[in-house]
């Protein structure tokens, strides 16, 4: 039997700033992507450490499976690597719709890129309670 494409599924990508593109392009996207994210039913965190994104991403499949589309598709990224993705027994994210925040922990978002499947998410996870996340 086929997936639900309603069930709850979860993406964790990383990906570099194109290297033409302002790091001010991030504000622009966050202004975008809340309000789709909130009706699509889609949540997560965004970290940005001025060249690399990492961005774990939960809601129904139906609607993160089109957005991953778009992020791989769009030229201010470069490099799109999902570290993990599949199926979600409940939502990691409950006070906001798509939460942002900037680090310069270099060395652990580095070894954070060494990481893949649920190990990768985990580990993030545990990094989630040092940044400085805006709503």
């Amino acid at each position: 039997m086929p997936a639900d494409p309603h069930s709850l599924y979860e993406f964790f990508y990383t990906s570099q700033l194109d290297p033409q593109t302002s790091p001010g392009v991030v504000g622009q996207i966050l202004s975008k992507a809340r309000p789709h994210n909130a009706q699509a039913g889609v949540s997560g965190l965004l970290v940005f450490d001025g060249l690399r994104f990492f961005q774990h991403l939960e809601g129904p499949r139906i609607a993160l499976e089109p957005l991953m589309g778009r992020i791989v598709e769009d030229m201010r990224h470069e490099d799109v690597r999902i570290l993990h993705e599949g199926l979600l027994d409940q939502r990691r994210y409950h006070r906001f719709d798509m939460g942002y925040a900037q680090t310069d922990d270099f060395d652990a978002l580095a070894a954070l890129m060494t990481l893949s499947g649920l190990p990768a998410v985990e580990q993030f996870l545990r990094m989630r309670a040092g940044f400085d996340i805006q709503a």
